[in-house]
């Protein structure tokens, strides 16, 4: 065990995934690890805690997400707080902060030192999240991990113009009928997301970070973002890890 130093343990229990970081004393990041959330097989998350535990000498634990009640960690701290901290450890600046995960999509707006002072929640209806992309892709028989990919091979301006998961489905149906090509509808499912993602109200006069489990897969969507609202934006390192980097950070913080 590396005992010699304190080391400070993060956990985002979020609703697709939970993921684990460790940072040093000074706040960098030292092991980041990410399984399943929604399993009734609980060996996957013990056994990393196990590993972690037995690795690093962890002073003190910080759970956030959704399922941050459900792990008895040292302190709590939610979702808003954490992005923040996290992309503020290594963006000082005045900025906007859109975290897209599994049910939700986030904006924050947040100070150089990882104060939040705004934020709007579109936690209503899952249109523009993982859990979205991921069903419409099954619906489209696409594969997340080649999306990204071909959309970019794709120039065309066609929009999926359904929010709702259901009625989005039907009309990814009517595209494949139509013989549209995978790589159009690709495009036409991120335009729809980036749709969605203009009408919430987004400061455009800071830069905009990005940061969640869609951008990890998913990053021409910054591309596409950035040209749609004519700012600055771009996605963190490792930006699935951004909100347990932030509970990580905040544990060492709490000592």
């Amino acid at each position: 065990m590396e005992g010699e130093s304190r080391y400070f343990l993060g956990i985002d229990l979020g609703s697709s995934y939970t993921k684990f970081v460790v940072v040093n004393k000074a706040g960098v990041m030292q092991y980041q690890s990410v399984v399943p959330t929604l399993s009734r097989n609980k060996d996957s998350f013990n056994s990393r805690y196990q590993f972690i535990r037995d690795t690093y000498a962890i002073r003190r634990c910080c759970t956030t997400g959704y399922g941050r009640d459900s792990f008895p960690g040292d302190l709590k701290k939610t979702e808003l707080i954490c992005a923040s901290v996290g992309v503020s450890s290594l963006y000082p600046e005045k900025k906007n902060i859109l975290d897209i995960g599994g049910e939700d999509i986030k904006i924050i707006e947040s100070e150089a030192c990882g104060q939040v002072t705004g934020f709007h929640m579109n936690d209503k209806c899952s249109a523009g999240t993982g859990t979205f992309i991921t069903e419409i892709a099954e619906k489209a028989e696409l594969e997340i991990r080649e999306m990204s990919e071909l959309a970019e091979r794709s120039t065309t301006n066609r929009i999926m113009n359904s929010f709702c998961t259901v009625f989005a489905k039907t009309e990814i149906l009517s595209w494949k009928f139509d013989n549209v090509s995978i790589e159009d509808i690709s495009r036409g499912i991120y335009l729809s997301i980036v749709n969605r993602i203009t009408k919430l109200p987004l400061k455009i006069q800071y830069p905009v970070y990005l940061c969640g489990g869609v951008i990890e897969y998913h990053p021409f969507l910054i591309s596409l973002l950035g040209t749609e609202l004519g700012v600055s934006v771009r996605a963190t390192p490792d930006p699935q890890f951004m909100v347990a980097l932030g509970a990580a950070i905040l544990a060492g913080k709490h000592t």
